[in-house]
């Protein structure tokens, strides 16, 4: 006997589907390289970041952790390859008020960034590895029961991700290393996804909670989460140069690096 056709989402289920579909959509074409690849990679991871984010709104109705842990596992695969070329912006804006210090830094950080992109299309060219766990991790959320998915759930959802990005928020304030502000940078960064996601899903829900307009919390999570991942970016980097063998002046440009981390930590209220 085959079984029962699933029920077809409806309203809210149905939008918060539709919204899921078109993130993975998003994920598949930043997988595909083009001229521009590092800006395809960074497309391709933001999406992930963004389906996660509504994953997680939705897991504790629907159950779709496994889907979760295969795009997750595909976002830590392109990790490195985003954080070699981000890494190269972050020294670049040191370099325009001291060329002649940091372009050598410059160089060897773009050789570096292009040798581990090689290798990872060697090793799945194409990208249609990556790009065929993100098709199965989609089978996955279509075979969801969405049509059980309310409100209710996403409200419930954004009530906690608020606590934990508060709770993190502390902590970092208190113990402000590298990891408390990355924990704190992530939580921040999902709840304003979430926020964003539940703003086209269910646009009144979010406008009653805490009274602000979901435009304003989306602008306000996504400026601090832009500071915190500059604090990140320049972590990355100092580490990069402490081991970077054959420097010039590596002090000199580890106190410049140290004295922006100040700066932006002063503005984070560290």
């Amino acid at each position: 006997m085959n079984d029962p056709a699933p029920l077809a989402p409806t309203g809210t289920a149905a939008r918060a589907l539709a919204r899921a579909r078109e993130e993975a959509d998003a994920v598949l074409a930043g997988l595909v390289p083009t001229a521009d690849v590092h800006g395809s990679i960074h497309e391709a991871r933001k999406a992930i970041r963004r389906l996660r984010a509504l994953l997680q709104l939705v897991d504790q109705r629907l159950d779709v952790g496994i889907a979760d842990r295969i795009l997750q596992r595909t976002g830590d695969s392109l990790s490195a390859l985003r954080d070699a070329h981000a890494t190269i912006g972050t020294a670049e804006r040191f370099a325009r008020r001291d060329h002649e210090r940091w372009q050598p830094v410059v160089v060897t950080l773009a050789q570096r960034r292009d040798a581990l992109l090689a290798t990872a299309l060697v090793q799945d060219p194409g990208f249609e590895r990556r790009r065929s766990w993100v098709r199965r991790a989609l089978a996955r959320i279509e075979a969801a029961p969405w049509h059980r998915l309310k409100a209710a759930d996403l409200r419930r959802a954004l009530e906690r991700g608020r606590r934990r990005a508060d709770k993190a928020r502390k902590r970092a304030r208190r113990d402000a290393d590298a990891d408390a502000l990355h924990r704190w940078r992530r939580r921040v960064r999902k709840l304003r996804m979430q926020v964003e996601a539940v703003a086209t899903i269910k646009p009144a829900l979010v406008a009653s909670l805490g009274g602000e307009r979901h435009a304003d919390q989306a602008e306000r999570l996504h400026a601090l989460s832009d500071r915190l991942g500059r604090r990140q970016d320049l972590d990355v980097l100092r580490t990069l140069l402490e081991g970077m063998p054959g420097l010039d002046d590596r002090d000199t440009l580890l106190d410049q690096v140290r004295e922006a981390e100040d700066r932006l930590g002063r503005s984070l209220g560290g």
